[in-house]
């Protein structure tokens, strides 16, 4: 098998975009792209996973369980081994793809890339010294923990946000001095040469991607900036940011003014205190 590209994915609780992936999907075939696409979900309880073993029965879609993500406490590391889970089916399966896709099938797939921007991306790939491009987003580029340049790096931004975290009006300070008017100078009309980037889709050539490791010794880095750095290192290149390959920036990274980013604060609370007690009683039931 031999398909332009492959679509890396993690899944969990995204049934309200799984549809748009899935048509992503649909409309490059309708174009003449051949594609195909690994999908790990962990424990959804929002239907993602009877919508993913739909997809897998009308073909073009393999499901990768992933249940072992579920005994890692470490966010970062459980995404790590997510993706490298995902990785290592791709190797396994003997498909010779041209393009390697990494993707979030989550709200950040609410506006996916027309096929012509995606085609143009990948043709991008082809410069010396290139070795992936990601998209870009608007209203603004958001992924801060992933990109990396000569003279930026957030490798510290998590334990920082953690420091903040107990009082909402420093929160708040901090997002809007140390987060936002980063993300707003990443959001330009040109192309961004960097180390690293994600911001949710990313492009490589599918022989360059097999070289990368999404795992490190070194705890607390986001996966993204681990495999990339590993990738630069091994080929002396460096990555894109393609103003042309444009996003919607989700809504829990989008910029906000003090009483909606505090209701979104709640939310997310909330949201997490009814997850953890899901679990317990699922512990319990056992």
């Amino acid at each position: 098998m031999h398909p332009d590209f492959v679509f890396l994915a993690l899944a969990k609780d995204c049934a309200g975009t799984i549809p748009r992936f899935l048509e992503l999907l649909a409309t490059l075939r309708r174009n003449g792209i051949s594609v195909t696409a690994f999908v790990g979900e962990n424990g959804s309880s929002d239907g993602t996973q009877a919508l993913l073993q739909r997809a897998q029965m009308l073909g073009g879609v393999t499901l990768v369980p992933t249940p072992f993500m579920a005994d890692e406490p470490q966010r970062l590391r459980r995404m790590a081994l997510g993706r490298e889970r995902l990785k290592h089916e791709l190797d396994a399966s003997g498909i010779q793809a041209r393009f390697v896709c990494v993707v979030d099938i989550d709200n950040v797939i609410v506006q996916p890339p027309s096929p012509a921007a995606l085609l143009a991306a990948a043709a991008k790939l082809d410069r010396p010294g290139v070795f992936g491009v990601s998209a870009s987003s608007r209203p603004h580029y958001y992924d801060l923990l992933a990109f990396e340049d000569e003279h930026r790096s957030f490798t510290t931004l998590l334990d920082d946000l953690a420091r903040s975290r107990s009082d909402i009006f420093q929160y708040h300070r901090f997002f809007r001095s140390r987060i936002y008017p980063h993300q707003r100078a990443l959001t330009s009309d040109r192309e961004i040469t960097c180390v690293s980037t994600f911001n949710g889709l990313c492009l490589y050539r599918a022989e360059i991607y097999r070289l990368g490791t999404y795992v490190d010794a070194a705890p607390g880095l986001c996966e993204h900036l681990v495999f990339n750095r590993h990738l630069a290192a091994l080929t002396g290149g460096t990555m894109l940011i393609d103003p042309s390959l444009v996003l919607r920036t989700p809504a829990d990274h989008a910029a906000q003014s003090l009483l909606p980013f505090a209701w979104r604060r709640l939310r997310k609370l909330v949201a997490l205190s009814t997850q953890r007690h899901r679990g317990r009683s699922g512990l319990l039931a056992r």
